[in-house]
């Protein structure tokens, strides 16, 4: 929440079918403060690239100051903790490959919740 002005999660609608997304607001801050501060690299490439391995697209083209990521599963932030890491190979198909059956629905497993342990220090 502190860097909410440079990057921010904005929940989506489930009731709506509207999905969360991730808006980053000043790339080269993020770079430059927030990447260094929690992973071992200043790369937006390699954020871009984290997001794409859990279904993250690009909303918009081209190189904007900010840049929105959205991914149709994802409403709130707990849903992030059940994605599951894209497989390789794996393209963005539609969900229904088959045109000819117009009202199918896929609905979502709920995964197993985990708890993870955030140490309060930041380790570097």
């Amino acid at each position: 929440q502190e860097n909410s002005t440079v990057i921010e999660f904005c929940p989506g609608n489930r009731t709506e079918s509207i999905a969360g997304r991730i808006v980053v607001h000043d790339r080269a801050y993020v770079e430059s403060e927030i990447l260094p501060r929690y992973f071992n690299h200043s790369s937006f490439a390699s954020l871009r690239r984290q997001l794409n391995y859990f279904a993250f697209s690009r909303e918009g083209k081209g190189k904007q100051k900010g840049a929105t990521y959205s991914n149709d599963l994802v409403f709130d932030m707990q849903d992030i903790l059940h994605l599951k890491r894209r497989l390789p190979g794996a393209t963005t198909a539609p969900l229904n490959p088959n045109p000819s059956v117009q009202n199918a629905v896929v609905v979502p497993v709920p995964l197993k919740q985990v708890q993870v342990q955030v140490p309060t220090e930041t380790i570097k």
